[in-house]
């Protein structure tokens, strides 16, 4: 199951993506599965976006899961999926569909450092003795087949990939053992940095500066759930740009993994359906290891990232465009 928030006619939808490579609007068809098969208490509005539907829990998987079938039946029966309101709810690639980031305007976004041995490694540091994090912000943040952003104030930008995970249910201080409870499904992260921004001086670190520019996080293409996912460690994942592999690996490489990141994060703050957190990045592939002078993104550049039993994400590399000029004034 690909969950994934889209465009069409610019106009919003959540929904998922088939195997047939076929959009649902899950809002619309799951009114219309509702309006055949009432069930007592049912709540369409859990369909509205990946917010909501997360926070509906393992239910809505399961209502997911009947509405597909629901459909198949029908168009079997020679029916074109259209909801008794007279709304599609089905709908091609080649309409015009674009997908956006699977993730809901005002969440929290959580991203570790320093959390894989191999990335430990490359840059000659020792473990930290807790889960070591940063966040971003919405501005941050591209969906699939949208470009990275270079920005021409930063000389040396780099790109990890990484697991993500998304928050499904509500919680502050959940221990360890109930962590997964707490998780949704998962996704793929592209953290872009700026290396000579992120560490400006010897002795200094500029999260902000460094990872906080527009168009400097990819995230997508969809989510899946965590009970088709199942265990995440190992997950194989790789990165590669144009013909080069910068990364490859597996989860289990992560130093600290779901279950002490959720307890150490959720000790102080509260965690909401939708929120992000990207669990940090692996090494860099022979001859792509981090500050090596030829791992430098550049415009033009195809991004490729891959993760087992999530997928491939896909985004291009485009320089910032420029600066729109101010009006001349009346003369």
């Amino acid at each position: 199951m690909k969950l994934v928030h889209f465009l069409l006619q610019e106009q919003f939808h959540f929904g998922m993506l088939t195997d047939a490579n076929e959009y649902i609007d899950l809002d619309t068809a799951c009114r219309d599965y509702f309006g055949v098969n009432p069930v007592k208490g049912a709540d369409p509005s859990r369909f509205r976006d990946m917010r909501a539907f997360f926070a509906g829990g393992p239910d809505s998987v399961e209502v997911t899961r009947k509405i597909v079938e629901y459909i198949e039946r029908r168009r079997k029966m020679g029916w074109t999926p259209r909801a008794a309101t007279g709304a599609r709810f089905l709908f091609k690639p080649e309409e015009g569909v674009r997908l956006l980031a699977p993730v809901v305007p005002g969440v929290k976004i959580y991203c570790l450092a320093s959390n894989s041995k191999s990335h430990l490694a490359e840059q000659g540091k020792p473990a930290p003795p807790r889960p070591f994090l940063f966040t971003r912000f919405a501005n941050s943040l591209v969906g699939p087949g949208e470009p990275l952003v270079l920005h021409s104030v930063g000389q040396h930008a780099d790109l990890e990939v990484e697991l993500a995970l998304v928050i499904g249910k509500r919680g502050k201080h959940i221990p360890a053992a109930q962590a997964y409870e707490h998780v949704a499904g998962y996704t793929i992260a592209l953290d872009m940095a700026y290396r000579d921004l992120q560490y400006p001086e010897a002795g200094t670190v500029d999260w902000v500066m460094g990872k906080g520019f527009d168009g400097s996080l990819a995230v997508g293409p969809w989510i899946v759930p965590k009970e088709e996912v199942g265990h995440p460690y190992p997950l194989r994942m790789r990165l590669k740009i144009g013909n080069d592999t910068w990364q490859s690996g597996d989860s289990s490489d992560y130093l600290f993994q779901i279950p002490q990141v959720i307890e150490h994060l959720s000790r102080g703050i509260t965690l909401e359906a939708g929120d992000l957190i990207s669990l940090g990045s692996l090494g860099g592939a022979p001859g792509f290891a981090f500050g090596s002078p030829g791992r430098k993104l550049a415009a033009g550049m195809a991004v490729e990232a891959e993760i087992e039993r999530i997928g491939r994400l896909m985004v291009p590399v485009r320089p910032e465009a420029p600066p729109t000029p101010a009006p001349a004034p009346p003369a």
